[in-house]
């Protein structure tokens, strides 16, 4: 399955002529929306990579949508559209987290390359998420090792070395991560 993109806009042409843009350079199209709260309803049924919203759009604006569109992690990226150069408009897209914001008309030529940048960006964005879980769980392990290690020292009468070295024989015996074991022996001792 190719990168799915829905489009939100309240002018049926407008959104034929996105499709088609789509369409034609390998974009898969999931769905259209005349409003921001049909956008966010597809969202949520889609969970689609991009989402291109209109900024003016009746019952609930683009960023109206954008708002619930990212709190809830509906789509990957979205990318707005306007008919007017307004920066304080262009001020709240950016403070929204929104990846691409384009004046109409829209073309190809600036369409496409917007969607990329976005789409570049967004996976960077997900590549520092994930290491940011990854750290953050490395030093709740540590955390972990350090109480029990403390424990340990206090119950047995260990040096700090022998704690740790305790504790990486037993993880090691066991065949589990020694956060596992911590956690097992903080657990065990009431801690």
């Amino acid at each position: 399955m190719g990168v799915r993109g829905v489009i939100a806009d309240d002018e049926v042409l407008i959104r034929m002529y996105i499709r088609e843009i789509l369409e034609n350079n390998g974009y898969e199209v999931a769905g259209e929306a005349e409003d921001g709260m049909d956008a966010v309803t597809l969202c949520r049924e889609m969970k689609p990579d991009f989402i291109i919203m209109d900024i003016n759009m009746p019952v609930m604006t683009g960023l109206e949508a954008a708002r619930v569109i990212n709190e809830e992690k509906l789509a990957g990226f979205i990318i707005v559209l306007t008919a007017y150069r307004d920066r304080e408009i262009a001020e709240k897209a950016v403070n929204m987290d929104i990846m691409g914001y384009i004046v109409k008309p829209v073309d190809e030529d600036t369409l496409i390359p917007a969607i990329k940048i976005a789409q570049n960006k967004y996976k960077q964005i997900q590549e520092m998420e994930r290491e940011f879980s990854r750290t953050k769980e490395t030093l709740n392990d540590r955390k972990y090792v350090d109480r029990a290690k403390g424990i340990i020292m206090e119950r047995r009468n260990m040096t700090e070395k022998e704690a740790f070295s305790y504790i990486r024989r037993l993880a090691m015996d066991k065949g589990k991560p020694m956060a596992e074991i911590a956690k097992m022996l903080l657990k065990a001792y009431g801690e």
